[in-house]
């Protein structure tokens, strides 16, 4: 311990001078090296003060008032370019366009697009029109942008020096706006700080590739009429709910809903329409279990274009217009025809229908930059005519019009005229004479190819005591039908001018329907004893067509047209779901006489038949469990047999019972 401390001690007192002499040399040392470079800075900062020049101050506030005029270009050209697709190649639509509904589709209630084309008509703006209208559109929107920004007034005045002339160029892959504008830009003062003239700003949206894009749609549409062939497609289909032309074995007759039949081919549209790509563009391929839309979906607008930045989209929506027209029609029904009663083939009981359809609308193209994410629209009109395409037949809907209506909405919306109708339930044999109101009976009115459903009678209405009637507004029409109908009656319609305050009756008369499958036939072989035979059934290669024709006087009908009749077939070869289907519909509430004919058939022969005049018993008809026909038939099946048969046809038939009803 002691060494240690000796040691210790002996080692300071030698060291210690030379320490603080050392300590003080260092810090003379770092006092001098920031002395020095206080100094360099001090020299630097002031040579960088006196070295800033005036050109440098101009050359900022230049860069500044160029900054804003070029935002502002911006933001004017593509909102023009915006405006421009929305709206068809238009930045204002003209008002002779805007105001005519056959000329635009409205997609919004602020936007609408013109029609490229419309019928056989075309007007596709050029490039150098909407050029024009974008030049036109920065120079009018210019001058407020710029000087909107107050700050900027705060500092600046600005002292026009010429007009304001914008030259866009719309080129391959861009949209440059060129704009010249000399202005002289002074400081509160009244010193010019600068003076600028050029000024130029690109937008990267390929309008020219769309524009070229929608023209070639449009040429091609107007010598292939591509899409009239698609909606064509689509209606020869016969798609369940858009029939066209057909046969079907049933006695039964078909019935259609025009405004059902309307909704489904706009459905098939919407649905459709939007399914069609244009080869060369932006799509994705349809797989190979779908042939039908490869070879009928994908147009080929030209062999060498290629262009895989553009997508085109077709639209038709259900909100678009629609003109729509099918004939023939009653009313808003689309019926079949039946083939049968009289000729050889009556007995296959057919229905048979074939419609023609007129029909007009538009559809939207959507070309995008896919790229950019531009969209521009484009529209035009398609155009059938009795099925076939037909651009020569333009859109006939104007918004201006009130004498035009394209469907039966807009027709029955213009009712003004107030006018009652009552419904009876009548009997009247000539005889029996029975009337009572009939409530809850539909009523419709028609104009031409127009049909409003009204609603039911209301029995008590307004308290007129024992009838059924109500009271509706009607559309101005001259020579419109009322008609009238309700299940189990035959309908009535009366011929009418709408005319305030008229009251219009319908009579309509009930029936019963006799099923088929309660029906049979017995047949006679030609005989002196065939008064007494109990008949033999229909063979099971023969068909049986039964009609019966009840005739009275009413000027409604044609020159000997009955005023009611029905007829069934019956035979083992139809299916049994078909018989069921049928009736024989009898007049009821009265004894009614009928002229009763009855055919029968083998193998498209006529073999044997019945005709007399036969009053059917109310009473039994009302009741009724079975009901049996009797017949007669002749062996003698050659040319002049059947034809001495049928000369003597009446005779046999007051020969063998009449109907029996059980």
């Amino acid at each position: 311990m002691y060494k240690k401390r000796l040691l210790i001690d002996k080692s300071s007192a030698i060291s210690s001078p030379w320490r603080q002499k050392k300590g003080q040399i260092t810090l003379f040392i770092i006092v001098g090296i920031l002395l020095i470079l206080a100094l360099v800075l001090v020299v630097s900062l002031k040579t960088e003060i006196l070295v800033f020049k005036p050109e440098e101050l101009i050359v900022t506030e230049k860069t500044k008032v160029e900054n804003l005029i070029t935002t502002c270009i911006q933001t004017i050209g593509e909102d023009a370019l915006d405006r421009i697709g929305t709206q068809g190649g238009y930045i204002d639509v003209p008002g002779n366009i805007a105001g005519d509904a056959s000329l635009h589709l409205r997609i919004s209630p602020m936007h609408v697009v013109p029609y490229w084309a419309y019928g056989e008509s075309t007007n596709v703006p050029s490039l150098q029109q909407i050029k024009e209208r974008v030049d036109t559109y920065i120079e009018s929107n210019l001058r407020t942008c710029v000087l909107a920004e107050k700050p900027f007034q705060d500092t600046y005045d600005i002292v026009e020096q010429s007009d304001i002339i914008a030259n866009t160029e719309i080129v391959e892959n861009q949209v440059i706006f060129n704009v010249e504008w000399n202005l002289d830009i002074r400081n509160k003062q009244g010193e010019t700080v600068v003076e600028v003239l050029r000024h130029v700003t690109e937008s990267p949206i390929k309008l020219k590739r769309l524009h070229t894009m929608a023209s070639k749609i449009i040429e091609r549409e107007m010598t292939d009429l591509k899409l009239e062939d698609i909606t064509q497609d689509l209606i020869s289909l016969e798609s369940p709910g858009v029939p066209v032309a057909g046969t079907d074995i049933s006695c039964t007759q078909k019935v259609w809903n025009v405004p059902d039949v309307k909704k489904s081919l706009q459905q098939l549209l919407r649905v459709n329409v939007n399914k069609l790509r244009v080869k060369g563009t932006e799509y994705v391929e349809y797989p190979d279990e779908f042939p039908y839309y490869q070879n009928h979906y994908v147009w080929e607008l030209d062999e060498e274009f290629v262009n895989p930045d553009v997508g085109v989209v077709f639209k038709y929506e259900d909100t678009y217009p629609f003109t729509f027209q099918v004939t023939p029609t009653e009313g808003n029904k689309m019926k079949s025809g039946s083939l049968g009663g009289t000729s050889i083939i009556s007995y296959l009981c057919l229905q048979n229908w074939k419609f023609t359809y007129d029909i007009s609308y538009p559809v939207l193209v959507q070309v995008h930059d896919e790229t950019t994410g531009y969209v521009f629209n484009m529209a035009f009109t398609v155009h059938l005519v009795r099925n076939m395409p037909d651009r020569s037949v333009e859109i006939v809907a104007r918004e201006s019009a009130t004498t035009t209506f394209v469907d039966d909405d807009k027709y029955c919306s213009q009712r003004r005229i107030p006018m009652t109708v009552t419904t009876w339930s009548l009997v009247d044999n000539g005889i029996v004479y029975d009337q009572q109101p009939l409530d809850n009976t539909d009523v419709s009115f028609s104009c031409i190819k127009y049909t409003c459903d009204l609603g039911k009678t209301i029995f008590d209405f307004a308290q007129r005591g024992y009838q059924a009637s109500n009271t509706w507004n009607f559309p101005y029409c001259v020579g419109g039908i009322v008609r009238g109908e309700m299940e189990g009656y035959k309908e009535d319609w009366k011929r009418v001018v709408t005319k305030p305050g008229e009251n219009v009756e319908l009579n309509l008369v009930p029936i019963i329907k006799i099923p088929a499958s309660e029906i049979t036939v017995l047949k006679h072989r030609i005989s002196n004893t065939m008064e007494n035979s109990p008949g033999e059934e229909i063979d099971n290669d023969e068909t049986v067509s039964i009609q019966i024709k009840y005739s009275k006087k009413d000027e409604k009908l044609l020159a000997n047209e009955p005023y009611h009749s029905s007829s069934i077939v019956l035979s083992s070869q139809i299916d049994q779901e078909i018989i069921n289907q049928q009736y024989l519909e009898f007049l009821a509430g009265a004894d009614f006489t009928y002229n009763l004919q009855i055919s029968i058939f083998n193998d498209e022969k006529l073999v044997g038949g019945y005709t007399q005049n036969w009053t059917a018993p109310w009473t039994a008809l009302s009741d009724m469990q079975e009901m049996t026909f009797h017949a007669v038939t002749s062996d003698d099946t050659s040319n002049e047999g059947i034809f001495t048969f049928m000369a003597g046809l009446s005779e046999y038939s007051a020969r063998v019972p009449q109907p029996d009803i059980r």
